[in-house]
């Protein structure tokens, strides 16, 4: 985009997956991949299963090693390499500069789930009265009934844990947010109400980049297509062109 600087930079990204179990057999899941995000834009990746577009969203994350290339994100005025940044700035990254919404909720036992919902803003200081307005207002908005909130999410269901791994997600505002699958096992209200988030938080400035398998749910937010096999961008929409 122009006038823009990007706020993610990918240069030359390189993964293989080696199983040791199978004779070391190696799994080559991105080759010298390169791609630049910017603020205020959802980008969606494409491609077919096995492309490495979740592995690429855990690289950016820092959940996968990066054993070759750059990851270059704006981090409170300087640009950081994810690739080789030490464990602690990376863990300071995630808490005010990158969010991420995987396809699984990691549940704590005996931890309730506004306690689970609120936690990203209590670990940036605010006071908790202030964090569970917010927490219930994102519950409300999900639709997770009052009288689960105050119990661990181990007994939900799919559905309700996915729920409440989005509100734990969107709870905090974050320049880049990471989404693996969102949607994947909402009903169509719900599915609805995170295409609202995710449309909330890109006017607010986020740089959103997403998987979503299911076609109705990227044509609702699509603004550009990753398409990972091979790399490529899809054509500028006259959307785009006007605010390029």
């Amino acid at each position: 985009m122009k006038n823009m600087d990007p706020i993610l930079s990918l240069i030359h990204l390189h993964k293989d997956f080696i199983f040791h179990h199978q004779g070391g057999t190696r799994l080559s899941v991105l080759d010298n991949f390169s791609m630049k995000f910017y603020p205020s834009c959802t980008s969606i990746l494409t491609g077919p299963s096995g492309v490495g577009k979740s592995t690429l969203l855990r690289m950016i994350y820092a959940g996968y090693s990066t054993p070759k290339g750059k990851i270059l994100i704006r981090h409170r005025g300087r640009t950081v390499d994810m690739a080789s940044a030490p464990p602690a700035l990376v863990y300071e990254i995630r808490r005010h500069t990158i969010g991420y919404v995987s396809q699984f909720l990691r549940v704590v036992p005996r931890v309730s789930a506004l306690d689970t919902v609120i936690e990203p803003l209590v670990a940036r200081g605010i006071a908790e009265s202030k964090a569970k307005v917010r927490g219930k207002e994102l519950l409300e908005r999900l639709r997770i009934p009052e009288n689960l909130w105050a119990l661990s999410a181990t007994t939900f269901s799919g559905g309700e844990q996915q729920r409440i791994n989005i509100a734990r997600g969107f709870i905090a505002p974050y320049p880049v947010m990471l989404l693996d699958e969102p949607t994947a096992s909402l009903d169509p209200r719900n599915k609805q109400t995170v295409i609202d988030l995710i449309t909330e938080s890109v006017d607010a400035g986020t740089c959103v980049i997403g998987v979503f398998h299911d076609k109705a749910d990227q044509k609702k937010i699509k603004v550009r297509a990753v398409n990972m096999a091979p790399a490529d961008i899809s054509p500028l929409t006259e959307k785009q062109e006007v605010q390029a």
